[in-house]
């Protein structure tokens, strides 16, 4: 097996491995994450130095990546506390040096920049490999099936009205699927069915039967599951997001698809969504009763949790309280609040203004070249070639996973990180120099289909 292949193969383990690990969320099944994450990258770097080739991977990939190292080491080389678990508060150290990065606790930004730093390499090798149409699909496909298999499990588990997550013995009236948090899951679904939707399109152009049945009821298993979950989210992302999915991705349709008479796509739009409310009705109960619980509580007490943060973020604005601690400082925000919304603050709710109390204004717009610059050049070769069915499906992805940090901590998950790193290495990639490469994803398949 070549280092190409089993680093492919690697991620792809990767990708189903997390998920159903309850989307690591817990750092002894994180740790196997990271390690899957850490061979990939040794797997590719032994390819490349045994081809003694180099890195394909623009600048400005690296650049932000190498300042958030160096910021994440200075602030562990710099801690001002010490996390005391018998006393459940911070105690002073000596030695620290103010006006420069820092950290609340060392330990809980190593745990956090581990995390992190496994995920920085594979995403550096992901970079270079996406450039490959075979391996973009190949990472596609792993995440639109694991996103079908998941469904299935989910709506199995709804429909036989199970109580316990499964492989925990944890009870629980929210979970959906392996995700103990439903909104978690709600997120994971929406990763999963843009991959499984470009899938299903790219499949019609070729002679084989049975991709093009994976692909489209891939695709239909997850959206179904969208609804079953209680997400708020999940709902509200759906609808609007598939219509935007189809004009993004019309280019990279092929000509039968666009041909089909307006009268039998309604017809087959109608039986579809009469299908679902049938299979949908006796678990709406649910979801309905959720959204009456949401509004009551005040979007489950958001605005505080925005305001907390907000008040973290003016007292530490430059490097922030350090990687993995907005859990340890807020507690020092929250003297006066009632002590059963205290026991929920662990995440800010909002991924945005979690990354800045924990990196600072510093690390964020480091993040933000990253991240933002991903999507940015990712936008500039969709106008070049919409037909690329690969860059539509990954600025859909990314653009439901943005607008859900807006209201959630998607991105304090293992398993999510990973999702959205797919998608982002494959707006980042660096178009191939080989021939067949240069063409779009779908003219090649549409040729070798006919």
């Amino acid at each position: 097996m070549s280092t190409r292949n089993l680093t492919t193969l690697l991620l792809a383990v990767a990708l189903w491995f997390a998920p159903f690990a309850h989307g690591c969320v817990e750092d002894g099944k994180w740790f196997v994450l990271d390690a899957l994450l850490a061979g990939a990258f040794v797997s590719y770097l032994v390819g490349r130095l045994s081809r003694q080739s180099p890195l394909v991977i623009p600048r400005m990939v690296l650049i932000p990546i190498a300042l958030l190292a160096l910021l994440g080491t200075a602030q562990v080389l710099n801690p001002h506390y010490t996390y005391d678990p018998s006393t459940q508060g911070l105690r002073s150290l000596p030695g620290f040096r103010p006006g420069l990065p820092w950290t609340m606790d060392r330990r809980t930004s190593l745990i956090a920049l581990t995390h992190w730093a496994s995920l920085a390499l594979a995403f550096i090798a992901m970079v270079d490999l996406i450039r490959k149409r075979e391996t973009r699909w190949q990472l596609l496909g792993a995440m639109a099936l694991c996103g079908a298999a998941m469904s299935v499990m989910a709506i199995l588990i709804k429909i036989q009205g199970g109580l316990v997550v499964p492989f925990t013995q944890t009870r629980s009236g929210t979970f959906f699927g392996t995700f103990v948090y439903h909104a978690h899951a709600a997120a994971f679904l929406n990763l999963c069915w843009p991959a499984a939707l470009v899938l299903a399109i790219r499949s019609q152009r070729g002679e084989r039967p049975l991709i093009r049945t994976v692909g489209v009821n891939a695709f239909l298993l997850i959206f179904l599951a969208l609804f079953m979950n209680i997400s708020k989210f999940g709902h509200l992302a759906a609808l609007p997001s598939v219509v935007f999915a189809l004009i993004l991705l019309r280019k990279g349709m092929p000509s039968s698809l666009k041909k089909l008479p307006f009268q039998v796509k309604l017809v087959v739009a109608a039986l579809l969504t009469i299908s679902a409310i049938l299979l949908l009705v006796p678990l709406l109960g649910p979801s309905i009763g959720r959204w009456n619980h949401v509004i009551e509580s005040g979007f489950g007490n958001r605005p505080v949790l925005f305001g907390i943060s907000a008040a973290i973020i003016r007292q530490f604005p430059i490097w922030g309280t350090g990687a993995g601690t907005f859990s340890l400082v807020v507690p020092y925000f929250t003297a006066s609040l009632d002590s059963s919304f205290y026991g929920r603050l662990t995440h800010a709710h909002q991924d945005y203004l979690e990354t800045l109390v924990e990196w600072g204004t510093i690390g964020f717009v480091c993040w933000l070249l990253l991240v933002g610059g991903g999507f940015l050049r990712g936008i500039r070769n969709y106008l070049h070639r919409p037909s690329e069915l690969t860059t539509g499906a990954s600025l859909l992805a990314l653009s439901i996973l943005g607008i859900h940090s807006l209201v959630d901590f998607p991105l304090q998950t293992g398993s999510l990180r990973l999702y959205a790193a797919v998608y982002l290495a494959s707006l980042w990639r660096v178009r191939s120099p080989d021939k067949s490469d240069q063409k779009d994803d779908d003219e090649a398949v549409g040729r070798r289909g006919n």
